[in-house]
């Protein structure tokens, strides 16, 4: 399961949203050493963390951060139409415009690096599957960025086509190219196939959800429980929940009420 946060429920998320402020720090400022980034109270921000962000977080089952991306619409301003646009090569299509959205700030973490077993690749691919569903379901055809090109060898070898939109050019931490993701449903396909999954990756958690389980932890297991398929029944509120809870990960038509309204059980919530 990847966390999908938005304006809609990030109050959900302080702690959460901290930690991947700070992995970003770990990650942007002491690993790669793009020094010039802002750095407040520990965490590594830009002026694209507004209220229009989309943040992509996968955590694992102690809800420790593992991989993280964010999303943001371009119909306003774009990093790369705006800071950066000698990566882009004369002719090329507007990177701005409202089917186009951002992808930037993508990294995984030390906890997750360390991880053994099956499935250990599999994470950052999950994190483009859960922007691959939301774009398409708000009508987005392009993801637009930016790659540092000692990366490329390794993106050119996934089933995620990227193209280089301009020339490469040096920068003062390497080599770096603008890029460009045409979103389509095959995309997706392709990448839920190369990482043996059907069901939706991603999941937007709001305040019935923290009603019918919990805290976030027991709500990713509720959502992981629902999208993964089960050789032997469950206990019967489980079973319910379950079926709730898979009911709402493939509905798109905003219609989708929780069945429970508390930990324990309780009257049923009224469409």
């Amino acid at each position: 399961m990847i966390h999908i946060i938005t304006s809609e429920n990030r109050h959900l998320y302080g702690p959460q949203l901290w930690a991947m402020h700070e992995e970003r720090r770990r990650q942007c400022v002491e690993k790669n050493g793009w020094v010039d980034l802002v750095v407040l109270e520990g965490g590594e921000i830009d002026d694209y963390d507004d209220h229009r962000a989309i943040y992509l977080l996968g955590f694992n089952d102690a809800l420790e951060l593992e991989v993280g991306l964010r999303l943001r619409p371009t119909d306003d301003r774009c990093m790369l139409a705006d800071k950066f646009a000698h990566l882009i090569a004369p002719g090329e299509t507007p990177k701005k415009g409202a089917d186009v959205w951002e992808a930037s700030r993508l990294f995984t973490t030390e906890v997750y690096r360390k991880r053994k077993g099956p499935g250990r690749g599999e994470r950052v691919f999950e994190c483009w599957a859960a922007a691959f569903e939301l774009a398409l379901r708000h009508g987005v055809t392009r993801f637009v960025g930016m790659i540092d090109m000692q990366l490329y060898p390794g993106i050119l070898n996934s089933p995620i086509d990227t193209r280089l939109v301009g020339v490469p050019r040096p920068y003062a931490y390497g080599v770096v190219a603008g890029s460009e993701i045409a979103v389509s449903r095959d995309l997706l396909d392709r990448v839920l196939e190369a990482i043996g999954r059907e069901s939706p990756i991603g999941y937007e958690i709001d305040a019935l959800d923290l009603m019918a389980f919990g805290d976030l932890a027991s709500v990713q297991r509720q959502v992981t429980r629902a999208m993964t398929p089960q050789l032997s029944a469950g206990a019967p509120r489980d079973e319910t929940l379950a079926a709730e809870t898979l009911f709402r990960l493939h509905d798109n038509s905003g219609e989708a009420r929780r069945i429970w309204n508390g930990r324990a059980g309780g009257s049923r919530l009224q469409a």
